[in-house]
């Protein structure tokens, strides 16, 4: 089953303190050490859309689910960011892409984030989970995925 999650829907949480990291990376680098962390909270505040984070948006019950399985799917050992991270999407200067290979039970996928712009700073708004691969199975050989 393909998952592709992408940005957060309008709902009903009420957080409105949330500061967004000033760059790309430190987007993803914050988000991954949330997940790490088990931290759903913290995910929920760098998770969004260009309108804001999913934690002032999104109805709590609706976020937690769709976080816990972004967590589960990017848990990982290490994590590196591919060196021509930060690349502008076409035709939008609000929007970048960055490239994390993921360390995770002997597997090392290069998977897509999407950050969007958020007042001064960035939110992570879409991750391509399909590139991660099942989190419960064992690593196949690059091209049979």
């Amino acid at each position: 089953m393909a998952l592709i999650l992408a940005s957060a829907c309008s709902g009903g949480a009420s957080r409105t303190t949330v500061v967004a990291p000033s760059n790309p990376e430190l987007t993803v680098r914050e988000f991954l050490s949330a997940v790490r962390d088990n931290s759903l909270v913290a995910m929920a505040d760098l998770w969004g859309t260009s309108g804001g984070p999913a934690s002032a948006k999104m109805d709590p019950e609706e976020l937690r689910k769709r976080l816990t399985i972004i967590q589960i799917y990017l848990d990982h050992e290490s994590y590196e960011i591919i060196p021509d991270a930060g690349t502008p999407l076409p035709g939008s200067g609000a929007e970048r892409e960055l490239r994390v290979q993921l360390t995770r039970q002997g597997c090392t996928p290069v998977v897509p984030f999407t950050l969007v712009r958020w007042g001064e700073g960035w939110l992570v708004a879409n991750i391509d989970l399909t590139a991660v691969g099942n989190p419960a199975r064992a690593c196949q050989p690059e091209g049979t995925r």
